[in-house]
């Protein structure tokens, strides 16, 4: 595409970011009315109205469906928007009602407005565009959406019976009820993958809620290691934008779901406490062309495992060790490779320059007392 092409794209996007800077999601969405796009624009009241006529009842709601309104805090007006939300492509039997792909695909849309609102207004903070881009994809990824996921959830009280004395009486049990337990599936791999990342959700929660919540850089590997298949995620952004539907566009409702989720104190802190959220490989690619070092990953395999080590200027710097699952757990164990090798190198500069701070303070004491 020619160059002229490019700058007019982007002066059409300025304007429209300029008029919701200005004037909110109103006066955006006439800017945007302005320029046609090809679309057939309708107030969003009335394209709502109309979506909302074509809707079915809510009939055979599932009960569970309480729960998650109760993780998210929100109430729904329209329970089968919710339904649409948590229905995997997969189940067979009539929910009455499509799967999640739309909502999910809308739902992506809102989470992306809702962050980008917060970094482009961050108190004190004027980010670059690839900053501002940088920061966005930490807490809208998929490995981070499936880790809130997966984190999501309720305690509700259980009336169960039990013998006590010979007796058969009610008792309570608190119990805790999942968000990704509550999708509607008719698949037995789903089933698996659910049983299996949640393990591996169990072994690393507690790290890796430490790191968002302390660590100076974001938690890219072990978030990978979840090895979270997709639907997870789609969760996350499907009833978000369920959220959002339901509310009648209202981003502001939307915008207190996500933060309820746990998604926007993550992206505060993030800010606040200027969390490096440079991918590994990309931290410390920059890092190798900017003191120009000689950057190689490289692979070993031995015994179901599969090794790589990082190396700078051809010694190894950092390795990391995985079990081997194919294509994908050669990105990974490349991934956990560079960020234990971004950390050392981070120290060794941090130390170095402690180093060369007291020289110069133990330089200026000696002329001091020269003198």
């Amino acid at each position: 595409m020619p160059m002229r092409y490019l700058v007019l794209a982007d002066v059409v996007e300025s304007l429209i970011g300029a008029a919701y800077i200005h004037g909110g999601f109103a006066l955006g969405y006439d800017c945007a009315k302005l320029f046609d796009l090809g679309l057939k624009w309708l107030p969003p009241p009335q394209r709502l109205e109309m979506f909302f006529a074509r809707i079915e009842p809510d009939t055979n709601i599932p009960p569970a469906l309480c729960y998650v309104e109760q993780m998210i805090g929100y109430t729904f007006e329209h329970k089968i928007l919710l339904l649409e939300a948590l229905t995997h492509a997969s189940y067979q039997q009539d929910a009455g009602t499509t799967s999640y792909e739309r909502m999910e695909f809308l739902g992506d849309s809102v989470l992306d407005m809702i962050v980008t609102d917060y970094l482009y207004r961050a108190p004190g903070k004027y980010y670059s565009p690839g900053h501002l881009h940088l920061r966005r994809s930490a807490v809208v990824n998929a490995h981070f959406l499936a880790f809130v996921c997966l984190s999501t959830s309720v305690k509700f009280d259980a009336v169960l019976p039990r013998f006590v004395d010979g007796n058969l009486v009610d008792g309570v049990d608190v119990q805790d009820i999942s968000l990704w337990k509550c999708l509607l599936h008719s698949n037995p791999r789903v089933m698996e993958d659910q049983a299996n990342t949640h393990s591996r959700f169990r072994k690393r929660r507690d790290e890796i809620q430490d790191a968002l919540q302390h660590d100076k850089i974001f938690p890219w590997a072990a978030l990978t290691q979840l090895q979270a298949p997709k639907f997870f995620s789609d969760i996350i952004e499907s009833v978000v934008g369920a959220v959002f539907l339901d509310s009648h566009g209202d981003i502001n409702i939307a915008r207190e779901v996500v933060t309820r989720l746990g998604i926007l104190p993550v992206l505060e802190r993030i800010v606040k406490d200027e969390v490096d959220v440079w991918h590994p490989v990309s931290r410390i690619a920059q890092w190798a062309g900017k003191h120009g070092k000689k950057l190689e990953f490289k692979f070993e395999r031995e015994r179901g495992a599969i090794k790589c080590n990082v190396l700078v200027e051809g010694k190894v710097e950092a390795f990391a060790v995985d079990q081997y699952r194919g294509a994908l757990s050669k990105d990974e164990v490349k991934l956990i490779a560079a960020e234990e090798a971004s950390r050392a190198l981070r120290f060794r500069n941090a130390h170095m320059n402690q180093e060369v701070h007291r020289k110069r303070e133990k330089n200026v004491k000696g002329k001091k007392s020269f003198s």
